[in-house]
């Protein structure tokens, strides 16, 4: 009695098991499909990046997702050269920067201050809080992703460094 339902339960289990793969295979075949459809994919050869019309000639912008303008999140990552200074500035939301590439130093406070300055290599990552006055420089060609909470700005310390006047 033992044997002849124990022979009736491992087909109804093995078919159970197998509906249940299947299902499953399906659902994440399913799941693959609308997450392919959703993904935003950017290969960093072919972005095309453009001038930041809100800082001293040399920047460059690409917007990765959302629009830094607007509310909402948003990423973009900014491409500096060797050499290159940004002098103190703030923006009104909090910042997530990671360096990408180079070396970066950065300082924070009202006046530029090469001393004081910390030095972020590949991978170094900081947050700046809204309306904290920081400065930078890129020692070598340097690129950063930056995140934060829109709308931003850009308001800089000293009138004189705003490339738009």
């Amino acid at each position: 009695m033992r044997l002849s339902r124990s022979l009736v339960l491992v087909p109804a289990t093995l078919i159970f098991l197998i509906t249940a793969q299947s299902s499953i295979a399906e659902d994440q075949s399913k799941s693959k499909v609308m997450m392919k459809s959703n993904i935003v994919t950017e290969d960093p050869e072919t972005m095309k990046w453009q001038r930041n019309g809100f800082t001293p000639w040399g920047m460059r912008i690409i917007v990765i997702h959302g629009d830094p303008s607007k509310p909402g999140p948003y990423t973009f990552r900014v491409k500096m050269p060797s050499g290159y200074k940004l002098p103190p500035h703030r923006h009104q939301d909090q910042r997530t920067v990671t360096v990408l590439k180079g070396t970066y130093w950065i300082g924070d406070g009202e006046q530029y201050d090469a001393r004081s300055m910390r030095t972020m290599e590949v991978g170094s990552f900081y947050i700046t809080p809204p309306d904290t006055p920081h400065y930078a420089w890129a020692r070598t060609e340097v690129v950063l992703q930056e995140s934060g909470f829109g709308p931003t700005d850009m308001r800089w310390v000293n009138p004189e460094d705003d490339p738009n006047q």
